[in-house]
């Protein structure tokens, strides 16, 4: 009898002992220094067959020109867009529609078809650029300065962990056309608890001369791909 009691007792203290190992290990995984956790979050939305994307703004200067929000969907391979942006374009500001692949732009803007355009001529970046892994949205993660772990938010049905750190203006202005190159920029990222996926990028500082504005731009995988062709 005692010779069984022992057996089992040793058991129940191994498998605690297994349990708080394992428990050691998920915890120090989820403490993996900041940068590593944004890699990982990174790596993670790439590898999306397609993925949602809006843009918006917030304390633009009123005779701003550029963009100021877009809705859309994105491809990681090959980098491209398909949907709508809210620019001033030559003094009249709308909602246009815009189709971009690689490094070809079309858009209607107040034609019945597309046509292609340099995005550039209208203070605006390619959106397709914009899901280039090595120059796009993902790939501010590795220019980001001391990133630090910050709060908890929730993000509609989602939970975020957020980081922030600071962004050279160089970077920033490359990738949205706008922007004081000589500058530093606030970033704060938000990840998603569950699935370790980026999904908000928040950008803030001297967009425009004499004002602080900030971007957020939003991301969420979808299951299934999305064909965005050249029209």
């Amino acid at each position: 009898m005692r010779t069984t009691r022992s057996l089992a007792i040793a058991g129940l203290v191994t498998m605690l002992a297994l349990s708080a190992c394992s428990g050691g290990s998920d915890e120090a995984a989820a403490e993996l220094p900041p940068a590593e956790q944004l890699a990982a979050a990174r790596t993670t939305l790439e590898k999306s067959p397609a993925v949602t994307f809006t843009l918006e703004s917030e304390g633009l200067p009123g005779k701003a020109v550029g963009v100021s929000g877009a809705k859309g969907t994105g491809l990681f391979t090959p980098p491209s867009f398909q949907g709508t942006l809210n620019a001033s374009i030559k003094g009249v500001t709308g909602t246009v529609e815009v189709v971009a692949v690689e490094q070809d732009v079309y858009m209607k803007f107040f034609t019945p078809t597309f046509n292609k355009i340099d995005p550039a001529t209208y203070g605006a970046p390619n959106p397709a650029q914009l899901f280039n892994k090595d120059t796009g949205i993902t790939a501010l993660i590795t220019k980001t300065q001391s990133p630090t772990k910050a709060s908890t938010v929730r993000d509609g049905a989602d939970v975020l962990n957020t980081f922030t750190g600071k962004l050279p203006g160089a970077a920033v202005a490359d990738l949205l056309v706008v922007g004081d190159r000589n500058s530093t920029f606030d970033v704060t990222y938000g990840v998603t608890q569950s699935g370790k996926e980026l999904r908000s990028v928040v950008i803030k500082g001297p967009f425009y001369a004499g004002a602080t504005s900030t971007y957020t731009l939003r991301l969420k995988s979808l299951a299934q791909p999305v064909a965005i062709t050249r029209p």
